[in-house]
Formats: C-alpha cells, structure tokens, sequence
C-alpha cells in the first residue's frame, strides 16, 4: 500500500534530509521570507532573484534597525530570532541560540500567538537537542495555524529523534500531503534511508533538490545529502559530482569541502582529503569535520595534529554545552572511541533515556563494549538494526561486538556487510573491519 504505514519503505510514493540542522536551516529561510511579505508593519519585497543567498548577518543588523524604530513588532522580533538560528549554520556560534530564545521570548510576550514566534522556539528546541521539548511549541503552532506545514515538519523530526518511527511516518505522509517542496521531500528521504530503502532516500532527495532555489544555501545543502547517500552506498564518483557541484555554487562550503575529503580518502589521497577537511574546519569548525581530520592525521602517522583535532572537539562540544545544548549522545560516542570509556557509558545511557532512537542505541551498546558489557551490548546493537537502516557503522558496532562474544559468524555478516555497503564507511574503523576479518580466516 504506497503511502502509509502498511509499507515504510514505498512511503511517500503518492505525493510526488538529511539532517536535522538542514532542515532546521530550510525553515528559517521558509519563516523569514514569509515574515518579510507577511507582516502588516513591513512592507512585502519583490520575490528574490535565483541563486542570491540569504545572509543572516545582514538580516540581523536589518531587523534590530527595524526594533528600533518599532520595538513592539513581534513579527520583527521572530524573525531576528530566525536570524540567530540561521547565523549558527554560517560560524558555528551556538551563542547565538541564546539571543534567537530571548527574540522568540520577547515577540511571544508581545503577541502570544505569533506563529513564526512559536515555530522558532521549537526549531531552538530541536537545534539544543531537546527533541521532546519542541513537540509542545509545535503542537500550539498549529492550534494557530494547522495548516502550517514547517510545524508540521518540527513533529517529524522530533518522533525521528525520539525513536517513534511510525509516528515521524505518519506525520512525514501529513507533511508532503500538505505542502510537497524542499522540507517533506527530504525528510521522506531520510525516513525512507532509516527503514533500508536507500534507491528510494535517493530518489526523494533529488526531488527536493530540483525543486530547491538554484544556487541557494538550501540548494547547497540538499545537494551535499544527496553526495552522502550515494557516496554511503560506495558510489563515490557520484557522490563527487554533487559536492563539485555544491562548491560551483560557493567554493568555501564546508559541507562539501568535506565530502570531497571523504572522497578523497576513500580513493587513497589522503593528502588532497586532508586538505579538504582542513578547508572545512577552518571555515566552519564542527565535530563531524574534525573528527575525520584527526583520523586521517592518525592514519598518516601525524599524530600531534591529531591530538589537536581530537581536543578541538571537546572545546567544541564544551561551548555547545554552554549553549544549552544537549550533546550527551554525541559526546558518548566520542569518549568511546576516543576517551574515557566509563564516560562514554554514564552520558550513553543518559541520551538512551532522553531520546531511545536506533542511533542513541548503537551508541548504547558500543559504549557498553568498550567496558566489556557485551552481552548487554549487543542487545542494543541488535535494537540498532531494528528498521533495517543501510548504515555501514551500525553493522561494524554489531561485527565487533559480536566478536567479542565469539559469535564470529555474526561477527563475519556484519563486518562484510558494512564493507559491502562501504567500503570506507570510516577510515580507522574500515580498517579496522578488514584486520578483525582476516583474523577470523585464519
């Protein structure tokens, strides 16, 4: 039955993603026009040439001129907050969460049911990882308006995030039904990659790319998802002309820079993929960046800039943190491979608690194994694979785990599997997958 429940895998196939930050920025630049031809105290614009980018700074500076002149325009007050949260995607500031919280909190207390207002805190919500907190934001949002597709599109995330799964599809379905276009289109996508049916994430993602704006950030972005599904499957050269094509449109994007570091190390060149994660960290220093970066330096033998991208992520997560971010799951999977074990174990279970998705539990059960719980271990590993999600990582956690109980058929499905899927999934833990299975023919 395409479109429903009945058949996760074909959802979405009526109404003809990747991640959540992407989604989050695609709603900002939705609100903020709408906040700019919608408001009854600014004037509406002429809708914006193909390919010119919205820039948040100057969104920033051109609405607290507008507060100064009209301090009580709440609609000017969202969209500042909008504003913040989409300069986060350009430096990578998580301070600026706090003066997004305190725009929404101030045109909320001017007009209550200011819908951009209500949107936005729930988008602040998701962007701190308080997954549970945004459904509430969301769910007035559309008391307001239920025809609001981006509230919609907050409740997808959140489920997704939690783990109801058959909520996030039922939802997802309500989204592209309401309004098809660059939101529910990636987001069937990912729904689609989490429950295995990659051909069709791919399909759904370029649909949201060709109805994105040419050149855009959000053109961008979508673009890069789409190289990361099919360089996630091994189809490296392909994946490669969509991260070319994203760094055409600006050739300072992070986000494809290290896509073509990912290439780049998968082909062997490990000097042009260092190059081109270093790009990336410069420009926009995230974890997902410097991680890799520190991989390739230990894989090089270059093992003081290692250490300097290893530190550089705690200093990184540390300001998250004083942000207000939850960054619990990330952090756990970062001390397991990287740190501390019994670390990695108490923030584990603490993300598992709050937010008990397939990847809060593959990051349960590898932390679970590197303190020698295996048994519990690959209970959650199991839970992991429970969709059937096409994850090279997911299967590498289960491989070495089931190692480590002696299962070493299990241990020999799942390392070829995630090999099968990628051949380098990830640099240190491909290699690692190729050494655990030549031990076990011997």
């Amino acid at each position: 039955m395409t479109g429903s429940l009945a058949d996760p895998k074909t959802f979405f196939g009526s109404a003809s993603r990747r991640r959540l930050v992407w989604a989050l920025a695609v709603l900002v630049v939705v609100l903020l026009v709408r906040i700019a031809t919608e408001s009854g105290t600014i004037p509406p614009s002429p809708a914006p040439a193909p390919a010119v980018d919205y820039n948040p700074y100057a969104e920033i500076v051109r609405l607290q001129e507008r507060l100064r002149a009209f301090p009580d325009d709440a609609a000017a007050y969202a969209g500042l907050g909008l504003a913040h949260l989409q300069q986060v995607r350009e430096d990578g500031d998580a301070s600026h969460y706090q003066q997004a919280e305190a725009a929404f909190q101030t045109a909320l207390a001017r007009q209550p049911e200011q819908i951009d207002g209500l949107v936005g805190m729930g988008m602040l919500a998701l962007a701190r990882h308080d997954f549970a907190g945004s459904i509430p934001w969301a769910e007035a949002a559309l008391v307001v308006n239920p025809y609001r597709a981006e509230a919609v599109g907050l409740l997808v995330d959140a489920y997704v995030e939690l783990g109801r799964y058959a909520e996030a599809v039922e939802t997802g379905q309500a989204m592209v039904d309401l309004r098809p276009g660059v939101g529910s289109y990636s987001r069937a996508s990912y729904l689609r990659e989490l429950y295995g049916d990659t051909n069709g994430a791919i399909d759904a993602m370029q649909m949201a790319l060709d109805v994105a704006v040419p050149g855009a950030e959000s053109w961008r972005w979508t673009a890069v998802q789409l190289g990361h599904l099919h360089f996630n499957r091994g189809d490296w050269a392909q994946a490669d002309v969509y991260y070319q094509a994203a760094l055409k449109s600006n050739a300072l994007y992070p986000f494809a820079l290290a896509g073509r570091g990912r290439v780049a190390a998968a082909q062997g060149d490990t000097d042009s993929a260092i190059r081109f994660y270093a790009q990336a960290v410069d420009r926009l220093p995230l974890p997902e960046f410097a991680i890799p970066l520190g991989d390739l330096y230990t894989l090089t033998g270059q093992s003081e800039q290692a250490a300097g991208q290893y530190g550089l992520v705690r200093v990184i997560q540390r300001l998250n943190q004083a942000a207000g971010m939850a960054v619990d799951m990330e952090l756990a999977l970062f001390e397991a491979d990287y740190g501390d074990p019994a670390t990695a174990l108490q923030l584990a279970r603490q993300a598992y608690t709050a937010r008990s998705s397939i990847y809060a539990a593959d990051v349960l059960a590898w932390a679970l194994h590197r303190n020698g719980a295996d048994d519990e271990a690959q209970r959650y590993s199991a839970e992991s694979l429970r969709l059937g999600t096409q994850d090279a990582l997911l299967h590498y956690h289960a491989g070495v785990i089931a190692h480590s109980l002696g299962d070493e058929i299990a241990a020999r499905q799942h390392l070829h599997r995630a090999l099968a899927l990628n051949p380098a999934f990830s640099f240190l833990r491909a290699e690692n997958a190729h050494t655990l299975l030549a031990s076990l023919r011997e």
